[in-house]
């Protein structure tokens, strides 16, 4: 096959898929509900240092300004997103992305007290031994009993990305050690660039909420931006870690989360 008949191929899939993403918003914005700003604790879990940013960057925005506690908890240090980079080995690829997250944080008015780095090593969270996992929901459920949250918010399972998935495990099964009973809600990352993954979380719950991004527009893009080891090439790379078709499909004017509810056997560990 010529390379001319490849590109054209490629081209053809990518805009059958930036139809069916538009098709997919269009039935989200249709089939969801206003998200209603709840009072009391809220805590965002990241997989990664700009999951926070991209999926949530407009509620964290949103309830700092109206003077509500948002903590925000990274599961990873972050030191996978460039594998055998010649000029930043992991340690400082985890420094870098610890930085440019209190960045964006600042941006969105998230004060140091409130944000947490579990540092979990990045790329190994789907493949932890049974003492390695235990290990990290202690400490997930520790920190949930002390700040307490009315509402969670994780990434949707499944999102496409093996990280997440594992993530959303280890919260939920922390949630139900905890004894607390917040409002459990799904931020998609990853899924919206495959629109199957996200019409299937749609039609799996029956409370779809919609957050017009108004007034915090602005600081959620300026917050994306502090994250330019993901949205753009790390020197000498020439590819950005993140697609930017990706990164464009969190610049829009509206954030959307999936109710989830814990299965009713489910409770506080003995």
């Amino acid at each position: 096959m010529s390379d001319a008949l490849q590109s054209i191929q490629h081209r053809i899939k990518d805009l059958l898929r930036q139809g069916a993403i538009r098709l997919c918003r269009g039935l989200l914005r249709m089939g969801s509900q206003l998200y209603e700003l709840g009072e009391g604790p809220t805590v965002i879990i990241a997989p990664h240092q700009d999951d926070e940013t991209l999926a949530c960057g407009g509620i964290i925005s949103r309830k700092r300004n109206e003077g509500l506690s948002v903590d925000i908890i990274f599961i990873t240090d972050g030191s996978a997103s460039h594998p055998q980079h010649p000029r930043l080995d992991a340690h400082a690829l985890a420094q870098l992305r610890k930085q440019e997250a209190m960045r964006a944080l600042s941006c969105l008015k998230v004060e140091r007290p409130a944000v947490h780095f579990l540092s979990q090593t990045d790329g190994t969270l789907h493949r932890l031994a049974a003492v390695e996992r235990e290990v990290l929901i202690v400490r997930l459920t520790a920190l949930l009993r002390t700040i307490a949250p009315v509402e969670i918010f994780l990434p949707c399972m499944p999102d496409g990305s093996s990280e997440h998935d594992a993530v959303f495990g280890f919260v939920t099964d922390a949630i139900a050690r905890s004894g607390l009973k917040p409002a459990i809600w799904q931020y998609p990352v990853w899924s919206w660039r495959n629109p199957l993954l996200l019409l299937r979380r749609w039609l799996a719950t029956n409370d779809c909420r919609r957050l017009p991004l108004e007034d915090n527009q602005q600081a959620k893009f300026v917050a994306i931006q502090c994250y330019q080891s993901q949205i753009a090439p790390l020197p000498p790379d020439t590819t950005a870690a993140l697609p930017a078709d990706l990164v464009k499909l969190f610049q829009t004017d509206a954030e959307y989360f999936f109710r989830y509810r814990l299965p009713a056997n489910t409770g506080p560990a003995a």
